[in-house]
């Protein structure tokens, strides 16, 4: 059983992470944040980024309502965008969890995930979807930062655990 404390714990962690990684991109150039690279799904240093953030809008979206269109996101043209849109998503989701009690994040129950199809799922499972998706992600930002020659030489991009 998960309660909204524990969940709140986890993706706040996950979020302090996500905050490093973006600032740690600010030191690249406006050239290498959007210097296509193979072997990513989402190509750029910024694609990776808004993708990572965007799909936490997804989960929200479907947790909240139901997924009936495509989410329009803001512009992102630079690592700060990035980070404002970052602060307001994390924000929505602990929101959220702010108010949902044990019942509401354990018990499966009948979403929309994409128009016109239902999936059944726990709440809880979608947080915790959440927060690895950030970590797979930052995984490949870090990847496509190495390839541009610039790795992380830091050590506190990983999970916080103090």
């Amino acid at each position: 059983m998960y309660d909204a404390h524990a969940l709140i714990d986890v993706h706040t962690r996950a979020h302090e992470s996500l905050r490093r990684l973006i600032a740690f991109c600010g030191g690249l150039t406006h050239e290498e944040l959007r210097r296509p690279l193979t072997g990513f799904g989402w190509p750029t240093v910024l694609r990776q980024l808004e993708h990572t953030i965007g799909a936490e809008v997804y989960w929200q979206t479907v947790l909240t309502r139901g997924y009936r269109e495509e989410a329009t996101l803001p512009e992102l043209p630079d690592v700060a965008a990035i980070e404002m849109f970052r602060q307001r998503t994390a924000l929505a989701t602990r929101s959220y969890l702010a108010v949902a009690n044990e019942a509401e994040l354990n018990t499966p129950r009948r979403m929309i995930s994409d128009p016109g199809q239902t999936r059944v799922l726990r709440p809880a499972d979608v947080i915790i979807r959440v927060v690895t998706h950030i970590f797979t992600h930052q995984g490949q930002v870090l990847a496509m930062c190495r390839t541009l020659g610039k790795p992380n030489d830091r050590r506190d991009l990983d999970y916080p655990i103090v």
